[in-house]
This record gives structure tokens, sequence and C-alpha cells, in this order.
């Protein structure tokens, strides 16, 4: 049985509530396929029903939580048409970021791309997945950031929820890290060089290979 854990007053309830559901689907408190029950959402959170259903609707559009023909909302089960679509678009959109970016990326903003994977790094050797996770998000975030396209962004960000679960599913695997930690060292080094065409093959090279990785991992979940 779940014990209350009152909210904090700074973001709207909702806003809350949706951040925390999302930590629980990313850390695997909510498995996928699992069923969610406003009441009991409300309930833990100590709150009414009405904020619930606001962060519900808002995870249902991030694709993270699906609602079913009967209301019922569970916890987005991967599959591998769904994985492919995504990387598709995340092949495509970030490819066109990756040539801008080499081609307009400042002095600083290289610097700030290059502290990104010493941090990686050093992720990797004190075995923090969750930091890994979350330096492997930064350095494409930065990508699209510094290819200073506005609406490119926005683009990706409608996608960013089930990227970042497929991300948590990416470092599973021997020495994927490592492996990621690589691919975006090769990235780096083309947007230094100033070599568009090169960082764009090193990024379709690299997110091919994550997702060769993903598609792997469901297929052994779907054996099971």
């Amino acid at each position: 049985m779940l014990e209350c854990n009152p909210l904090q007053k700074p973001l709207p309830y909702y806003q809350q509530i949706q951040q925390s559901i999302k930590e629980s689907i990313f850390n695997g408190t909510y498995k996928p396929g699992d069923r969610l029950y406003e009441a009991q959402i409300a309930t833990f959170y100590n709150t009414s029903r009405s904020p619930v259903r606001e962060a519900i609707r808002a995870l249902v559009i991030e694709g993270l939580l699906v609602m079913d023909q009967k209301s019922q909302i569970s916890v987005y089960k991967p599959n591998l048409q769904d994985v492919r679509d995504i990387y598709e678009c995340r092949i495509s959109l970030e490819s066109t970021a990756v040539e801008l970016t080499a081609e307009r990326a400042t002095e600083e903003q290289l610097q700030e791309l290059e502290k990104t994977l010493e941090e990686t790094e050093q992720a990797i050797n004190e075995d923090k997945p969750e930091t890994i996770v979350e330096c492997n998000a930064h350095f494409h975030e930065q990508i699209i950031q510094y290819s200073g396209n506005t609406r490119l962004k926005m683009l990706v960000e409608g996608l960013n929820g089930l990227i970042h679960y497929y991300r948590v599913l990416n470092i599973q695997g021997e020495d994927r890290a490592y492996e990621i930690l690589k691919g975006h060292r090769d990235i780096y080094l083309a947007i230094k060089e100033r070599n568009p065409k090169r960082a764009v093959d090193r990024l379709r090279e690299h997110t091919q290979e994550d997702l060769k990785n993903i598609v792997h991992v469901i297929e052994q979940f779907e054996e099971r």
C-alpha cells in the first residue's frame, strides 16, 4: 500500500503529478501495461481528482500513458513499430539540427558540448544510470538548441516523452553506455571540425545503433 506523499506548492498540482508519474514510469515503478486509477493517484498525492485528470491528459498527449475506448488508463507499452516510427522522425530532424550546429555553433557552445561528454564519462565511471540517461538527453538537446532553429526544436519537443523513455531502455546491454559515449564523441568531433556532412553521417550511424539496440531489448521483453 502506497503511503501518502503530500505535494509541494511551487508548481501547479497537475504538473507535479505529471512529473512524478513520469519519473515512476522511467524508473520502472510503473511497468509497461500497468493500469492507473485516478482515485488511487489522488489519494496518494492527497489531492482532488481534477489535477490528476489534467496530469493524465498531458501524459496521454506525450504518449507515456494510453487511454483505451473504455477510458481506462495504462502505462505505454513499447512496440517495434512505434520505436521505428519515432526514430525515423528523430533521424530526420536531428540530422538537420546537427548539420546546422556544425555550421553555427559558437566556441562557447562547443565547450559546453565537450563538458557534457566529460560529465557522461564521469557518470559511467561512477555507475550512475539515471545520470547517464540525463547526459545522453542533454547532448542531443544541445545539438537541437545550438542549431538556432526554433521551429525544429518545437517539433522535437513533441517527441521528447517517448524519446526519453527509449533512452532508458537504450542503456541496457553490455558496454552500451560506453558505445553511446563513443557515438557522441564522434558527432562532437565532426561538429568541432565544422564538417556538416560528417556530423550528419556520424549522427545517423549513432542513432541507427540506438534503434538496433532498443529493438533487441524490446524483442527480449516480448519473449518473456
